[in-house]
């Protein structure tokens, strides 16, 4: 009967023991478990982040690129608007020796009001 109880209290002890193990080792997998998930959200925030910052160097690298542009637009104005006074320039300075040897298309209707009045008579003369 003692030995019934000794194995009886042996038993017990290792149904204890084993519990206590299977709730330690749950436990361990829980904080793992836990600990994974914590690194999982940590990759996810590092990606937006990454990310976020990617897609805030594309922005500037195409305003940069949209003011480069703009920039080359305006030179590009400028100079055609240099080029086209000085073709009035030499337009007003030289038109008159030229006016029967000006081959047609150099001179264009809202030229003529630059030139002066006694060009634009001779002018509309030389064409009709």
């Amino acid at each position: 009967m003692e030995q019934l109880k000794r194995e009886a209290a042996k038993e017990s002890e290792e149904r204890q023991r084993l519990l206590a193990k299977f709730a330690e080792d749950d436990r361990i997998e829980q904080l793992t478990a836990e600990r994974r998930r914590l690194k999982v959200i940590e990759h996810r925030r590092a990606v937006e982040r990454e990310l976020e910052e990617r897609r805030a160097r594309r922005a500037e690298e195409m305003r940069k690129l949209i003011r480069l542009v703009e920039l080359e637009k305006e030179e590009e104005k400028a100079r055609l608007r240099l080029i086209e006074e000085e073709r009035l320039r030499m337009l007003k300075e030289h038109a008159t020796q030229l006016l029967g040897y000006l081959p047609r298309g150099v001179l264009r209707e809202d030229d003529l009001p630059h030139l002066g009045s006694d060009f634009v008579e001779k002018y509309r003369q030389d064409q009709t």
